[in-house]
């Protein structure tokens, strides 16, 4: 058990798929389509028939179908991309064990899990079809920022009494032998989403929006700052609003009881075109985090209204760009029969799951908006994810193959 594993997230890890938003300067291009390749090629090689389903321009999720005997179906998803690769302290993309971990980026999130599953399904795929249920196994891009190919990936069993998860289904690339028409017949029962919670099961998290607010004032020589106008100082009245909003207003609001209370934080920031230049224009990020109860679009617009009714005057502008990134978080309404069959099938491969909530966002949120229960479930912490030195424990990854070959050989029903 687990030697699978090791190996095939070895070859992943060597693999880069870095989302092209967050890319540095150092990692290589392309985003997720070199994986995307290399999973097609696995895909062949095992003769399963798979799909790819473009997302963006060169991005597509992977949709691979292995069959069961059941009569049901459970969807499977892992995301592709990772952050960057940048500035860590072990070589990226080249894997590396040492006591007891494996490191390299994407080890935790979320190739490790990419791993177990592919040797979990391989092992359960060569067993009798008999009681297995059909797993549809989804290699989804575009996580990090923005969940669109989890929408996209939904939006094939969009049901019109469930809110809309993307406009329309994208186009389906068929020559891997998975045609569109059997995707939208395969509609799961329920789907668990890989991520690492430390094969804790978590059937609630956070939403998010996530947007651009920007200052503009005048340049001027940095001799003659009257001449200007700062946008720089402008922006630091925007920061401490944003944080007077997060400390005074978010924090009189309700607490989900699972996961957390609503946030909101400036996480990047940037302005000037050099030294001796009065700065005439300043950009932040802001990240706003959602209970589950709460709609990106309400907690969007509260904010910037709260920012407009106390900026103090003065002759620079302040503009909020539309959101760039935004989900709902998942709510526990319909997901608990599922989750308490996950725990159990963990339990008895050794691990002590606990059912949870958790503060961060995933693609369960867009795979729910369809009307699918939808759990987050897989091996490593959270603690490692995105770190100078993201790492695995190797007996985390042992213990999540073997769950998802129970799972994958019929250990769950609904």
């Amino acid at each position: 058990m687990g030697a699978r594993s090791i190996e095939y997230l070895c070859e992943l890890i060597a693999v880069p798929s870095v989302n092209p938003r967050l890319a540095g300067t150092a990692d290589p291009g392309g985003g997720e389509q070199l994986l995307t390749d290399y999973l097609a090629g696995f895909c062949r090689r095992r003769g399963w028939q798979y799909a790819l389903q473009e997302v963006h321009p060169g991005r597509a999720n992977l949709l691979a179908r292995i069959p069961g005997g059941r009569g049901d179906a459970l969807l499977w998803d892992v995301h592709q991309d990772t952050v960057s690769g940048q500035g860590m302290s072990t070589e990226p993309f080249t894997a590396r064990r040492s006591g007891g971990r494996l490191y390299g980026r994407g080890a935790c999130d979320v190739k490790g899990a990419m791993a177990a599953m592919l040797a979990a399904l391989e092992r359960a795929a060569s067993t009798p079809a008999g009681e297995r249920p059909t797993i549809l196994l989804a290699c989804t891009v575009n996580e990090e920022c923005g969940f669109t190919g989890a929408r996209a990936l939904a939006s094939l069993w969009q049901t019109s009494d469930a809110p809309a998860a993307e406009p329309a289904p994208m186009a389906v690339d068929e020559r891997g032998g998975l045609t569109r028409s059997v995707l939208r017949q395969t509609r799961p029962a329920a789907a668990l989403i890989a991520e690492p919670t430390e094969l804790n099961v978590v059937v609630a998290h956070r939403g998010v929006v996530r947007w651009q607010c920007i200052v503009e004032g005048r340049a001027a020589h940095s001799s003659r700052p009257e001449d200007g106008v700062n946008a720089l100082y402008a922006m630091a009245d925007v920061v401490q609003l944003i944080k007077s909003y997060h400390e005074r207003q978010l924090a009189r609001r309700p607490a989900d009881a699972l996961c957390g209370p609503p946030t909101a934080c400036v996480t990047t920031i940037a302005g000037g075109t050099g030294p001796n230049t009065v700065p005439d224009r300043a950009v932040i990020d802001v990240d706003r985090r959602l209970t589950p109860q709460e709609w990106p679009e309400d907690a969007y617009r509260d904010l910037v209204a709260y920012v407009a009714e106390h900026t103090p005057p003065g002759a620079a502008r302040v503009r909020h760009d539309r959101p760039w990134m935004e989900s709902r978080g998942l709510a526990p309404d319909e997901n608990g029969p599922w989750a308490s069959q996950i725990a159990a099938v963990a339990r008895s491969v050794g691990a002590q799951p606990q059912i949870i909530g958790v503060p961060y966002g995933t693609n369960a949120a867009s795979i729910a908006a369809a009307g699918i229960p939808a759990i987050v479930f897989g091996p490593g912490s959270i603690a490692q994810a995105h770190t100078a030195d993201e790492w695995i424990a190797v007996e985390q990854l042992e213990l999540a193959e073997e769950a998802y070959y129970q799972i994958a050989c019929g250990a769950v029903r609904l």
